[in-house]
């Protein structure tokens, strides 16, 4: 079982922005210690290893494209080139204090096959940090009014997703398959990705302080993907 075809990682560079899923899951990871285990699903070119391969002991990935895991294995222990489901099998050395599943989810046929193939892999206490991106969107809602669905080369309708999900469908979906969601983080929308121009001084800031207060008070309209903390039960 593959996902949405050979993804090429380069589509999905690492987010450098304030309030994005990338810095949410690098955060929380930072606030975790070091000497952590830790298998990051969908690797991509290394950008999540890179950054926190000073922070474990072990360090494992699985990776569907080629081209991608040719830049990214050189920062893992034990880097799997596979579709995630068989790749879940390892092997591997130890189970893992932390599982990162970053927009990996919507690309799968069967997400909950794969969680329930992940959740052994934890350790007792361990955690599962997903990242989905949120299609009741404002951006997506309005399209709908206007009769359209437009999908896109990346972002919440990117062609290559295969399911969507809401906050409460992300949660839904995790409990189903015997994880307990502690924390959901809401990203602000990066809207300077859409217009460069705002991603830059003196309207960067106000932009971004904008974004991030409209996805704390209203997640679920301007939230623009959900970060979820989950335990095994």
């Amino acid at each position: 079982m593959k996902y949405a075809g050979e993804l090429p990682r380069s589509r999905y560079p690492w987010k450098e922005i304030p309030g994005s899923s990338h810095a949410v899951l690098l955060g929380r990871i930072a606030t975790l210690g070091d000497s952590l285990s830790v298998l990051d699903v969908g690797f991509g070119a290394g950008h999540l290893a890179r950054r926190i391969r000073p922070r474990c002991r072990y360090l494992a990935g699985i990776e569907l494209d080629p081209e991608a895991a040719r830049e990214g294995s050189a920062f893992f222990d034990d880097p799997v080139l596979d579709d995630v489901v068989r790749g879940l099998s390892g092997p591997w050395r130890e189970s893992f204090d932390v599982v990162v599943a970053a927009d990996i989810l919507e690309h799968l046929p069967e997400p909950g096959r794969a969680l329930d193939l992940l959740r052994p892999l934890l350790g007792g206490d361990g955690l599962l940090l997903v990242s989905l991106p949120n299609v009741a969107n404002v951006t997506v809602r309005l399209a709908l009014l206007l009769g359209r669905f437009p999908r896109a080369e990346r972002g919440i309708l990117d062609r290559t997703h295969l399911g969507f999900f809401t906050r409460r469908t992300g949660r839904e979906l995790l409990e189903a398959h015997g994880f307990r969601v502690v924390r959901e983080t809401p990203t602000a929308m990066p809207v300077e990705l859409a217009l460069p121009l705002l991603g830059r001084p003196p309207l960067a800031a106000p932009v971004r302080a904008a974004a991030a207060l409209l996805a704390r008070a209203w997640p679920g309209m301007f939230g623009y993907q959900f970060v979820y903390e989950a335990r095994p039960v």
